[in-house]
């Protein structure tokens, strides 16, 4: 008698502890059911990572929401397009319900870089960033570059167990090539692969850089196209009168965009320069001729950029030309080389010309029907990149689960 009622007391210590542990369950499910938005009907939710959670009454509840951490080192401290393609993927996410944090240079403290001194860097926030990752209960990590908050980023990631994404944006391989030599390139290009093999999967903008990313090694590669904002596609009203034809370049003003070209093609009318960087002085000075307006950007950038006839586009480094797409929204045809970037979005003939001479292709693009040239890019929404980078997100973690299951 005894004994049984020691093992009815067991069993009682036994089933309170489990509905101890049942309340605690429910607790932090409920908790977590509290921060999502309920109305909402998520691209990518976290039921499929198995945290859906049921009320007492066994009916499913609404899963929180995603929770997702962008880093980039590139913000908008100055004109480029990293900048603007994670801020833009950023409001896509939200917009679809996801909880979306940006991990940018302006968080920390910062430092110029010196061929560059508008692009900060934040070199002394390793210890940040791995507290960061560590307590944000991120559902994932996206690191859109391979500078200092990057590869804290991923360092945090990788001593901590988090998978993560990366992006290949830039060929900062060919950049380090020209501006310190061929065997800094190289340096730079192994660096840039080491950084990417860890990565879940990498993010590429287009087919050919995929490819390119292959025949460096990485095989985890997805494409991943980017977006315009809505708003370029309805054209604004040119600020000033200018000489017509108008030839535009914008984008950033340096070196490595090859922009000396076009101010040397011979071309009728007006030359005209959206857009700042580290060289815009030198040049203005060297090309009085030519008309530099400076950084713009809103409504003010829609309107400068409604002045083009004609958008030129000389740099043989790029990985996607998000310049392109959205001058293409406004109705302006791209004189452009046959090389990767423009390659994947200008149709000869229709939407630009492709050309060695960059002169004959933008005199060649005047003739060309504004709206051939936006039906052109329609496809490319910032709502239809957010889902698809949600979907090869989504394939990863089933990727992961299966080699997990495999092993």
């Amino acid at each position: 008698n005894e004994k049984s009622g020691d093992d009815a007391g067991r069993r009682t210590e036994e089933e309170h502890a489990r509905y101890q542990r049942s309340v605690s369950v429910v607790h932090d499910e409920l908790r977590d059911v509290d921060e999502c938005h309920t109305d909402e009907v998520y691209a990518f939710t976290a039921i499929e990572k198995g945290v859906g959670s049921y009320s007492m009454s066994g009916t499913r509840m609404p899963p929180r929401a995603l929770r997702i951490l962008l880093v980039t080192d590139l913000w908008h401290t100055h004109p480029n397009g990293v900048a603007t393609a994670v801020d833009n993927l950023g409001q896509a996410l939200t917009k679809k319900g996801c909880v979306v944090e940006v991990l940018e240079p302006g968080r920390f403290f910062t430092v110029p870089f010196p061929l560059y001194p508008d692009m900060r860097l934040a070199v002394f926030a390793r210890s940040a960033v791995r507290r960061i990752v560590a307590q944000g209960k991120y559902d994932e990590v996206h690191i859109a570059t391979e500078g200092p908050l990057g590869w804290y980023a991923r360092g945090a990631c990788k001593r901590l167990g988090i998978p993560f994404t990366t992006a290949f944006h830039g060929q900062s391989h060919l950049y380090a090539e020209l501006w310190l030599g061929k065997t800094i390139g190289r340096i730079t290009l192994s660096l840039m692969v080491r950084f990417h093999e860890a990565a879940s999967v990498t993010l590429v903008t287009t087919e050919p850089m995929k490819k390119q990313l292959n025949s460096f090694g990485l095989a985890r590669v997805h494409v991943w196209p980017l977006g315009v904002n809505e708003a370029f596609f309805t054209r604004g009203t040119c600020p000033v009168g200018l000489e017509a034809p108008v030839f535009m370049y914008m984008g950033r003003v340096s070196s490595e965009k090859n922009i000396d070209e076009f101010f040397a093609a011979d071309l009728p009318g007006t030359k005209l320069v959206v857009g700042d960087g580290p060289d815009a002085k030198k040049f203005a000075a060297q090309n009085p001729r030519i008309t530099f307006v400076g950084y713009q950007k809103g409504d003010a950038l829609i309107n400068w950029c409604s002045c083009a006839d004609v958008m030129v586009m000389p740099s043989r480094t790029e990985t996607f030309g998000l310049v392109m797409v959205e001058c293409l929204a406004l109705g302006i045809p791209i004189a452009a080389h046959d090389v990767m970037g423009p390659r994947e979005i200008i149709q000869n003939g229709v939407n630009g010309y492709l050309d060695e001479d960059l002169a004959r292709a933008a005199k060649s693009a005047l003739t060309l029907s504004r709206d051939a040239c936006r039906d052109s890019v329609k496809k490319y929404t910032w709502s239809a990149s957010a889902d698809t980078f949600l979907s090869i997100l989504r394939s990863a973690h089933r990727g992961a689960r299966s080699s997990d299951t495999s092993g």
